[in-house]
């Protein structure tokens, strides 16, 4: 039996030397993988569609159970080269595609395919707004996933916020200062007031955004802390990602 879906490569990896197992994510089947075989030495099955970040129209065979399908063919919808090509480009991208891989289990975040389709998209089309791209992504995924922090009042006691605030990543969200406690982080109520609206933008509309310098790197320093603590894990290419800027 062959299964028919659209498919955005996450990761690769070569396998028995002439084998390509994939990591895709796919708006039917959520996180999965597949093995190409001889994907690997293929010139003509798999023509420059067994990359990272391709958006692929996939035929899967069944395998054995409790084994990965076979990847029988790969139509090519959309190869997001650019984004092979910019060092930055390739660098977000490959932390966007790696969140999914830590955040979602095997069969799961079907409903995450248009976010990370669009993002790619956007990123390949320019790396202007990328700061901003990046903190909707990690906003959007934290939402999908039930993790987004409680930004509407304290996340302890539940009073509405004054204009003083703080972050705590133990009671997940921003906090009054009543409840704070001594790890939590001050936040401006600016900053606040950028990541409410954020969580209500599309990411298409994010170029119509002028956080200051300051508003932006709080935001960004706040959510990017506190993603690193819901994983608790390191995220390879977001070290190598900071690595490069």
């Amino acid at each position: 039996m062959i299964l028919v879906t659209e498919a955005l490569v996450l990761s690769t990896q070569t396998v028995a030397e002439k084998d390509v197992l994939l990591l895709m994510l796919s708006p039917r089947f959520g996180r999965l993988s597949a093995v190409a075989k001889g994907g690997k030495k293929s010139k003509r099955r798999f023509v420059n569609a067994l990359e990272p970040f391709s958006h692929l129209r996939v035929h899967l065979r069944g395998n054995k159970i409790g084994l990965c399908p076979f990847l029988d063919q790969a139509d090519l919808l959309n190869p997001f080269e650019g984004l092979r090509l910019s060092p930055l480009k390739f660098a977000l991208a490959s932390y966007f595609c790696e969140l999914i891989e830590i955040f979602f289990r095997p069969g799961t975040g079907k409903e995450f395919f248009p976010d990370l389709l669009e993002s790619l998209a956007l990123l390949e089309e320019t790396e202007k707004y990328w700061p901003l791209l990046k903190l909707h992504f990690e906003l959007t995924l934290l939402a999908r996933s039930g993790f987004l922090p409680h930004l509407s009042s304290c996340a302890r006691c539940g009073r509405e916020l004054s204009k003083a605030v703080s972050f705590s990543y133990t009671a997940g969200g921003v906090v009054c200062l009543i409840c704070a406690e001594e790890n939590d982080i001050r936040m401006s109520p600016e900053s606040l007031a950028f990541l409410r609206h954020l969580t209500r933008l599309s990411a298409q509309n994010l170029n119509r955004l002028r956080p200051s310098a300051e508003n932006l790197r709080q935001a960004q320093q706040t959510i990017e802390k506190f993603l690193l603590f819901v994983v608790d894990r390191e995220i390879n290419s977001l070290r190598i990602l900071k690595e490069m800027l």
